[in-house]
């Protein structure tokens, strides 16, 4: 009787114990649902070494809305991209905001605003309504030197340092620099295809358009011939150069990311993932460790029976 009793007050100090862990995690990581009606400011930065790049012009656009919970759905003229916005790490998001900066440029979409930077680099929005916004920049030339900003995608609200929504937004333009005292450069377009288990759902080819400044001045096709790459060589050094994949194969999404002089076009075709728990508010890593001490408990109860029944156990 005394091991029993030892073992459940055991039983009964390790379950509190999780579910007083699991209960004060939950309440670290909540932060609220987004007040859709709720307009917010975004500032934009665009410099080096502490000192800004004035009268340049950015463009903004509106490319998902956002729903209490934080997810997204695209909107308006980007409905029609085959693109994704889930489960996106930092790369991702960057390699994202080029693809779309590429399709706006080439398709002629109009930002819902535009904005130039002040003296100190910055510009600012208000009143900003809820939703994912495509910010989209111009070249800033010194001397020889062109510095081309990187598009960012930016959420408003974001996320402050404690994980609740922030409706004042701030973010800084990483950019290209490229010294333009040659009047050439080459660009090279790399096909990477993610659809492991799907090769059969390729194309034998697809098309690739060079943008110049958004127009279209070429178009290549790349397969298993060419190695599904391709170089242009002899381009104008104080132009942006950008690719769009002509037509995204069905089924697959499309991203481009750019490495220097080196576009990465990478085609994905969707896994089925499994279902998901429910985001309610529960905090789910807890629920393997209780089962396993539950089996513990039930284990080591079994040993102590089977030991107190042993007529030869004094």
């Amino acid at each position: 009787m005394k091991a029993k009793n030892i073992l459940k007050r055991f039983g009964t100090l390790l379950l509190v114990f999780l579910l007083g862990i699991s209960g004060m995690t939950m309440t670290a990581l909540a932060s609220g649902k987004i007040d859709l009606g709720r307009q917010g400011s975004l500032s934009v930065y665009f410099g080096e070494n502490g000192i800004g790049f004035s009268d340049v012009a950015f463009s903004i656009y509106r490319v998902a809305g956002i729903s209490e919970e934080g997810t997204y759905t695209l909107t308006g003229d980007f409905a029609q991209y085959p693109v994704r916005l889930e489960n996106l790490d930092s790369s991702g998001w960057r390699a994202l905001a080029q693809t779309l900066d590429a399709y706006v440029a080439r398709d002629g979409i109009v930002p819902i605003t535009t904005r130039k930077t002040e003296q100190n680099g910055r510009f600012q929005l208000t009143g900003i309504s809820v939703g994912l916004y495509l910010v989209t920049g111009e070249q800033y030339v010194d001397g020889s030197i062109v510095y081309t900003p990187e598009p960012i995608l930016v959420s408003m609200p974001g996320l402050d340092a404690d994980d609740e929504w922030d409706y004042s937004v701030e973010a800084s333009c990483k950019f290209d620099q490229e010294d333009t005292a040659d009047s050439s450069v080459s660009r090279k377009v790399q096909k990477v295809w993610k659809d492991d288990g799907n090769e059969t759902k390729r194309p034998e080819e697809i098309m690739v358009q060079l943008l110049e400044n958004g127009n279209v001045v070429d178009t290549v096709v790349l397969n298993q011939k060419n190695n599904w790459e391709y170089v242009w060589n002899d381009l104008d050094s104080r132009s942006k150069w950008q690719i769009v994949e002509a037509k995204v194969p069905n089924g697959y999404t499309v991203t481009m990311a750019q490495e220097g002089n080196v576009f990465v076009l990478t085609n994905t075709y969707p896994r089925k993932q499994p279902p998901t728990l429910p985001q309610t508010g529960m905090l789910w890593w807890p629920v393997p460790i209780l089962a396993c001490a539950g089996l513990a408990l039930l284990i080591t109860g079994l040993i102590l029976r089977r030991k107190q029944g042993d007529p030869h156990e004094k």
